[in-house]
């Protein structure tokens, strides 16, 4: 799988293992193109673990005109309960997207969790 690396919510690279609660960065999708002329896209979420009593993490996807306020849900992953990737395919509607997550159980730790647009799309997750 091959993440846009520009348009990355949570690179797990940098951000290290995910075991809180939090926000990804906005992220502007309209970099380079006509205003609200973005299609379909394919977003991933890749968890190498999931560790912990119980583990278990929901990933939305919320949109925002301005980047800053106004922040509405445009998507879910199914909820990530192993170590795994899980895949959703949408028309964002808004300019800016980022990614939120909850984690449940008891010291849950996914490890260094990525989240973002995937080039190409995912075949069959249409």
């Amino acid at each position: 799988m091959a993440f846009d690396k520009n348009l990355l919510m949570r690179d797990g690279a940098t951000a290290g293992n995910l075991t809180a609660n939090g926000n990804g960065a906005a992220v502007d999708l309209w970099q380079g193109v006509a205003a609200g002329t973005v299609g379909l896209m394919t977003f991933a979420a890749y968890a190498p673990q999931a560790t912990g009593t119980s583990p278990t993490l929901d990933i939305k996807i919320q949109g925002s005109d301005n980047g800053t306020s106004g922040w509405k849900d445009m998507a879910a992953f199914r909820q990530i309960t192993a170590a795994k990737q899980e895949f959703v395919t949408f028309r964002p509607w808004a300019r800016y997207v980022r990614a939120v997550w909850t984690v449940g159980g008891t010291s849950p730790n996914f490890g260094a969790v990525t989240i973002g647009p995937v080039l190409g799309g995912q075949a069959g997750r249409y």
